[in-house]
């Protein structure tokens, strides 16, 4: 009977992807396959979802190993219809940005790059750096790749151009009198009223010539401005029109000219190993190289480049307000007429994707392709060196299981207050940050690490084992003999002994020296020993230090609150509200202490009286 049970599932699940496949509509739209337990596993977009899924599951002998393997996993499949293919498009892009499914390419640099908002919408438009653009009437220059490039662009416009640097709402009206730029002729002071809106836009106009590179037509302009200004004996006008054009050159001169199309083009190469795909990005504009930057891409799917590179285009352009007139890549891209279409309505103009064969264009290629393969070879350099550091660990420990995933713990208290918990995560030798966990003790009074270390072990792998969640390679405790006991005695409660492995890592014979650090294991009386420089001890010695930072920057901050707290709540008229509204506005009790008694007058509510009771509650 047992052994038929299995069977009869396998039917009835095979009979229900039978049942969905045969309902598939003849519509564009997009395809979710899902596992048993309802996570997604791959998301893509057909011209007719009936042929494209039913595809997956017949001639099974042409896919690529890891997609049977894959395909093998789907036990159900939704689909959500569009009006057009292109409509699918998008709608695949997003779901796979919001939703990263195991099997699809996912881009992992999710990071938004910074841009250059001029408030062209303004009377006297400004600067400012932003990391996302809107659509609010101002003007965006960019992306750049560091935000250190956007400090130096912004210092050196505000040295060339008399651009205000001030974050006022101006209308022309005076608010207040010039300042030292003015005096130093760095600003046309239009916060005092000093310059019209029609003189102020001459400025704005020349800054977004300069930011828009159009560095040849800026000079010229200036030049001529130059030869006015000395022809009726303004010299001190021409001599700044000469500065300026000066200072512009030397820009010119620092930028890479790497072509001669005065066409704005981003150049895309892929390279792929080992479950990864790196790509490369060039961004030229007029044939100078403004940024490059490089994108680690999540293929477990093991898909080929060109179908890489269909993935990269879909997730990057989707949140990329600044559309090139040209995308030059190393390889045929799937749907590239499809990916076009979209993007020249996205951009409100012709966006050309080419495959360059022969020529200056297929050189830019070329270089991209030898960047992407440096940053491949790297990251596999990377990847070899966490390995060998995992496996000699492995080794020296006699570990059952290969560490993978070790998980670091650390207990921080001060005479038993505001006593926390800290879990980080190492997977690969890597920091995976965002599993880091963070523990309010809250069964245990007073001093007592080893019942604070039972506590938070316990509510950790209790949890995972009722929730089937997968368990660490590698338990590492900051601490002596008695946390690993203790640790020990956790794990023996919840019958995991044997299928985690456990450590702890002291302090040894000289305390602020790493070379006595001993780590011992359970069974054992004396420490592990170590061979000199070995990459594995540094690694343990990483996590237990990432552990015991992440728990003392939580106690830290749990002890802010505290003090800050109980110094406002003893204050008669001082409620919650008032504490929260005196911490949001002055930030610590520090910044109360030195506000004055008006600034403290200006909140709402704070009348005199009870402005003098808090001066006198914080400088007690």
């Amino acid at each position: 009977m047992g052994r038929n049970c299995p069977r009869k599932v396998v039917v009835n699940q095979k009979e229900r992807l039978k049942d969905i496949l045969d309902q598939i509509p003849k519509l564009p739209g997009i395809y979710i396959m899902k596992d048993g337990k309802g996570e997604m596993l791959y998301i893509g977009k057909a011209k007719s979802l009936f042929h494209r899924v039913r595809s997956y599951f017949a001639d099974a002998a042409d896919h690529h190993p890891r997609t049977r393997i894959f395909v093998r996993k789907v036990k159900d499949i939704k689909f959500l219809t569009t009006q057009t293919e292109q409509e699918a498009l998008i709608l695949e892009s997003n779901f796979i940005k919001k939703h990263q499914p195991r099997y699809n390419v996912l881009l992992k640099d999710d990071k938004h790059y910074p841009y250059i908002r001029m408030t062209t919408q303004e009377t006297y438009p400004r600067l400012e750096v932003v990391r996302r653009v809107k659509k609010d009437g101002a003007t965006y220059f960019g992306p750049y790749t560091m935000v250190r490039e956007v400090r130096d662009t912004i210092r050196l416009i505000y040295k060339i151009f008399p651009l205000r640097q001030s974050n006022d709402e101006l209308d022309g009206t005076e608010k207040r009198r010039p300042c030292l730029n003015y005096q130093m002729k760095r600003c046309l002071a239009p916060c005092a009223g000093q310059v019209t809106p029609e003189d102020y836009a001459e400025v704005v106009n020349d800054v977004v010539l300069f930011l828009k590179g159009k560095n040849t037509e800026l000079v010229k302009g200036l030049k001529t401005k130059m030869a006015e200004a000395s022809d009726a004996q303004r010299y001190e006008e021409a001599a700044v029109a000469r500065d300026k054009i000066e200072a512009i050159k030397a820009v010119v001169d620092k930028q890479k000219i790497i072509s001669t199309s005065q066409v704005n083009q981003d150049v895309i190469a892929c390279t792929s190993d080992r479950g990864w795909s790196m790509v490369q990005l060039l961004a030229i504009r007029k044939g100078k190289m403004l940024a490059e930057k490089i994108f680690k891409m999540k293929n477990l799917n093991y898909e080929e480049d060109g179908e890489t590179l269909a993935s990269f285009l879909k997730q990057y352009y989707a949140d990329e307000p600044v559309l090139p007139s040209e995308i030059l890549v190393s390889h045929a891209v799937e749907d590239a007429e499809l990916i076009e279409q979209w993007l020249s309505e996205k951009k409100g103009g012709r966006v050309r994707l080419e495959v360059p064969l022969k020529g200056k264009k297929r050189g830019l290629v070329a270089m991209a392709e030898e960047n992407a393969r440096f940053a491949m070879r790297t990251e596999l350099d990377k990847e070899g060196v966490a390995t060998r550091s995992l496996e000699e660990l492995q080794e020296t420990l006699s570990l059952k299981n290969f560490p993978r995933v070790i998980e670091g713990f650390d207990i921080s208290n001060i005479s038993g207050t505001h006593a926390v918990g800290s879990m980080v995560v190492f997977e690969n030798a890597k920091s995976a940050k965002d599993k880091y966990r963070r523990f309010k003790i809250k069964t245990v009074e007073g001093i007592d690490d080893y019942a604070m270390i039972t506590e938070v072990m316990t509510r950790r792998y209790a949890r995972l084992l009722d929730e089937g969640k997968p368990l660490p390679d590698l338990i590492l405790i900051d601490g002596g003999k008695g946390h690993l006991n203790t640790g020990f005695k956790v794990l023996e409660n919840l019958e995991l002994i044997g299928r985690v492995d456990l450590a702890c890592i002291a302090k040894g014979k000289f305390r602020t020296n790493v070379e006595t650090d001993e780590v011992f294991l359970a069974g054992r009386k004396d420490p592990v020993w170590f061979k000199e420089n070995s990459p594995s001890r540094f690694l343990l010695q990483r996590v237990r230090d990432e552990a015991h930072r992440f728990a003392v920057d939580y106690h830290r901050k749990l002890r802010g609150k505290g003090s800050m707290s109980s110094v406002l709540e003893g204050i008669p008229g001082i409620g919650k509200k008032r504490r929260l509204m005196l911490l949001k506005e002055f930030g610590n009790i520090e910044n109360i202490k030195n506000a004055s008694l008006e600034d403290l007058q200006k909140l709402p509510g704070i009348t005199k009286p009870i402005a003098e009771k808090i001066k006198e509650a914080v400088s007690a």
